[in-house]
Order: C-alpha cells, then structure tokens, then sequence
C-alpha cells in the first residue's frame, strides 16, 4: 500500500512540474542596446572586467575547455 501510495505521489508531482513548465511563461529579459549579448547582463557578479587581464590559471582553464593543444588536462 504505501509503495502505490509513493508511485501514485510520485507521479502527482511530475504531472505538476510539468502543467507548470507549460502555463508558467517566463519573458525573456531585453538586453539593452550597449550591452554584448553573449555575455551576462550589467551588474551580474559573473561579468568579467575588461581592464583586469586573466590570470594564468584561468587561461589554462580557457585553453582546458576550449580543447587547446599544449593544456595540460589535470592542472599541475
């Protein structure tokens, strides 16, 4: 009994995620017109600063994720 009761549960709360995924409409944010629309909008704390050059760890990481020849694939 409880085992039904859990799968019954169970698919309850699917049915929901999805009727939600469905009706719940997320506009999307206008980027203005100033602003690179690859990157995250102004003020986003992942927004990197132009003036501040990478460090060599993070353009390891760069050549690590970009598949570059010569990036060393465990970091040491």
């Amino acid at each position: 009994m409880r085992i039904l009761l859990a799968r019954y549960l169970r698919s309850f709360a699917y049915a929901l995620v999805a009727f939600g995924q469905i009706w719940v409409y997320i506009p999307p944010v206008a980027a203005p017109d100033d602003a690179p629309a690859d990157g995250p909008p102004p003020g986003h704390p992942e927004r990197l600063c132009p003036e501040v050059p990478l460090s060599e760890a993070e353009m390891m990481w760069g050549r690590q994720l970009l598949g570059a020849r010569g990036a060393d694939p465990y970091g040491s």
